[in-house]
């Protein structure tokens, strides 16, 4: 017969203290956790002529937001004419060969040829000639006549051809083999030998791309990434609240609003970002393509939104050049395309009326600050893409 050992009373409280204080760590462990991953990391860096602003949230968000300012300098030099990267080689090699591309870059140009023909070439991303011809930054100039005249028949996107093929690849494997399969190669080529590319209007958004991308490797749960004019909104914030986009004020330097948005690619256009005066003349750097001088549309500034889950495979980039595209085009001109690509937009008038499509309607809320012009007030309507204008 066997005794049963009692616990002395003390020993008991002791367990119950122990377990209590563990128990007591694990929640303020998990409280932690939940708090930290509630916690953004912001970091500023500078690329591509702008800074790159970032706030993040949610798990690999410190090694995103490091990547993102080297991924965004590798797409400048891919897409730029001034670097050596594909573009460049394209613009070297017109009215040549055709010249080999990454996906990446075949998709980027299939989309924005798409959009230069559906805005009538209001949007046309082989302006180069015709934007060699101005400079905007510290030596501006204003360009002959003859010299525009003889530039603009080179400004056609319908002489960019996109192409590709399947080839055979053999590529090593870890054992020592060679993995064999079918591939497809892109080629692009530019007709006419004085011919070039200029990605210029759609490079902020596309730079908007390359971060939400890394972002979704990454696993970040929600992000905001500003790159000049162009804002990507990725995932949601911890606290599930809209993502408030801060809309420029073009007669300032201050905000004429804020836009709440649940995700996608904000851009904006505007006449206020580089421009010069000449002979009592201001001339922007917005240029329309079809005149081969700056646009002349009663706009001052454009800001597109393309909302989330839509099938592009560069929607900032769409942004961005859907915002000089409608710049050029006017209001009135530009619903048509921005229905087509089921896009919103805020258009900005040289009076100070402020029209908004129907998307945007209860998304805008007008700053509480001094008015427009002087004491004159801020005039704002709502336009659905179907249809006439309503008072706001």
């Amino acid at each position: 017969m066997t005794r049963k050992e009692k616990t002395h009373p003390s020993n008991r409280k002791a367990r119950l203290l122990l377990a209590g204080l563990f128990l007591a760590a694990v929640a303020g462990k998990l409280y932690y956790d939940d708090y930290m991953a509630r916690q953004p990391t912001e970091l500023t860096a500078f690329a591509m002529g702008s800074y790159v602003e970032q706030t993040l949230w949610g798990p690999g968000r410190e090694q995103a937001a490091e990547e993102v300012p080297a991924a965004v300098t590798e797409l400048e030099n891919r897409i730029s004419w001034r670097r050596g990267g594909e573009i460049a080689q394209i613009n070297q090699q017109a009215g040549k060969e055709h010249v080999l591309v990454c996906r990446e870059t075949q998709s980027l140009l299939e989309e924005m040829r798409a959009l230069c023909k559906k805005s009538g070439g209001a949007l046309d991303v082989t302006i180069g000639p015709v934007s060699a011809l101005w400079s905007f930054d510290d030596s501006p100039s204003l360009p002959e006549p003859e010299a525009i005249a003889q530039a603009l028949p080179l400004v056609d996107y319908t002489k960019l051809s996109l192409d590709w093929e399947e080839v055979w690849t053999s590529a090593p494997a870890q054992d020592g083999a060679h993995i064999d399969g079918i591939t497809r190669a892109y080629t692009v080529q530019l007709a006419d030998p004085a011919m070039s590319l200029d990605l210029g209007a759609i490079g902020k958004g596309a730079a908007c791309d390359t971060a939400i991308a890394l972002y979704r490797e990454f696993g970040v749960t929600g992000a905001v990434i500003a790159v000049g004019g162009s804002v990507g909104l990725w995932g949601q914030k911890p606290d599930g609240k809209p993502f408030r986009v801060s809309v420029r004020d073009p007669a300032g330097t201050g905000s004429l609003g804020v836009l709440e948005l649940s995700g996608g690619f904000v851009s904006t256009s505007g006449s206020y970002e580089k421009f010069f005066q000449q002979d009592g003349r201001t001339y922007c750097h917005l240029l329309d393509p079809r005149t081969g001088y700056p646009a002349e549309s009663g706009l001052v500034s454009v800001t597109v939104w393309c909302p989330p889950d839509r099938e592009w495979e560069n929607p900032g980039a769409l942004s961005d050049g859907l915002a000089t595209a409608c710049f050029v085009l006017g209001l009135e001109d530009s619903l048509p395309l921005l229905e087509a690509y089921g896009a919103q937009a805020l258009f900005v008038e040289d009076g100070g009326q402020i029209t908004l499509t129907d998307g945007l309607s209860g998304r805008f809320t007008l700053r509480e600050q001094d008015p427009y012009f002087g004491t004159s007030t801020y005039s704002v309507a709502v336009v659905s893409l179907g249809g006439g204008p309503d008072e706001a």
